[in-house]
């Protein structure tokens, strides 16, 4: 299925292992902002992101970049700032054009990039479509989110949990 996730966490980003990222073969990292590394549209990261985003810019010598679909330039530039990680806005996920400026960016192979997100039909599905790993993490646990979004995300992930995903 298109939407398999490589890797599932069952948690946010700061459960997902580094060392097991390493193990299977990434070398680089294409993030999600918004839900998965910084609450939407805050421009702040929690201490524990931080530790887990300093760990792996150390593990994976710094080929790390955020890909965002958000378009506002002042808070692409203001993430940028926080997270001091090359920031890619108007990504337009999961079609390719993001994703291809992201990974020309990391100057790696495409089977050496893992694509990290909160979302099945953005980050996973555009990773997938690109021949990259993928990793479906949950959102970040601070965040509060309406009803509605819950749901469609919780449908989302059933269809990824039913795709049956190899690790």
């Amino acid at each position: 299925m298109i939407i398999k996730a490589t890797y599932i966490t069952n948690g946010d980003i700061t459960t997902l292992s580094i060392d097991e990222l390493r193990q299977g073969g990434v070398k680089g990292l294409i993030l999600d902002l918004d839900s998965t590394i910084m609450v939407s549209k805050s421009g702040e990261i929690s201490n524990d992101v931080k530790e887990w985003l300093d760990a792996a810019h150390q593990a994976f010598d710094g080929a790390i970049v955020v890909l965002s679909n958000n378009k506002r330039e002042e808070y692409m530039r203001q993430a940028e700032g926080v997270l001091k990680i090359r920031v890619i806005g108007h990504g337009k996920k999961p079609f390719a054009k993001g994703f291809l400026k992201a990974l020309e960016s990391l100057n790696l192979n495409e089977n050496e990039v893992a694509v990290v997100g909160d979302r099945a039909l953005t980050d996973i599905l555009g990773g997938n479509m690109n021949r990259l790993k993928t990793v479906l993490v949950w959102p970040l646990k601070s965040i509060r989110e309406p009803g509605w979004k819950t749901f469609v995300r919780n449908l989302e992930r059933a269809l990824v949990r039913a795709s049956k995903p190899s690790k």
